[in-house]
């Protein structure tokens, strides 16, 4: 006697299937989110690394670098625009540390920069902090700045590196952007 899968039986199992696909899709793709997440810390704590290096072959002051190299050398006065990840390239090693996963090609960049991803038009995807402006700072002399009138801020308590826009997230949401403070420590949130 030849035994045959019903036509229930194989609606119950593709339905089960569906269900079972339904549950698992959005817990990968939170999983992809996170991973991608980890990554842009990682990044970060090896160019905050790199800094270091840096700062402690040059008097322990921060580098030069533009804002956003592709449009102006600001605040650099020269006539050259300066990427803050050549300046870090010997220090940090592997360019693409550079590169955050979650930076993706936007139509709404403005031209040059329309469809490109800040790491194709800046060399990075982490906004290197130029307001107020570190170059030739100390880590202290930063904090002074920070300041208010009897108010010491701590060393650690501003960031260097931050994503150029929000990779992670929407907006205003904890976790949109990742910044690296001056201690090394890489966290969502700006102080």
């Amino acid at each position: 006697m030849r035994r045959a899968f019903t036509l229930i039986e194989l609606l119950v199992t593709i339905s089960v299937i569906g269900l079972l696909v339904g549950i698992l899709v959005p817990a990968l793709s939170s999983a992809r989110a996170s991973a991608k997440r980890t990554a842009c810390a990682s990044n970060l704590r090896q160019i905050g690394a790199g800094l270091a290096l840096y700062m402690s072959a040059n008097r322990d002051r921060f580098p030069y670098a533009s804002f956003m190299p592709s449009m102006s050398p600001f605040p650099s006065t020269g006539p050259k625009a300066i990427r803050i990840a050549d300046v870090l390239r010997i220090e940090v090693g592997e360019p693409q540390a550079f590169h955050c996963p979650g930076d993706l090609s936007d139509d709404a960049r403005l031209a040059p920069n329309n469809g490109l991803t800040f790491f194709q038009s800046e060399g990075s995807s982490y906004e290197y902090r130029t307001r107020p402006p570190l170059g030739g700072r100390t880590a202290p002399e930063v904090a002074a700045m920070f300041g208010r009138a009897n108010i010491k801020v701590a060393d650690n308590a501003f960031w260097i590196f931050q994503d150029y826009n929000n990779f992670h997230g929407p907006g205003g949401k904890p976790g949109a952007r990742r910044y690296l403070y001056s201690d090394g420590h890489v966290t969502d949130f700006e102080n």
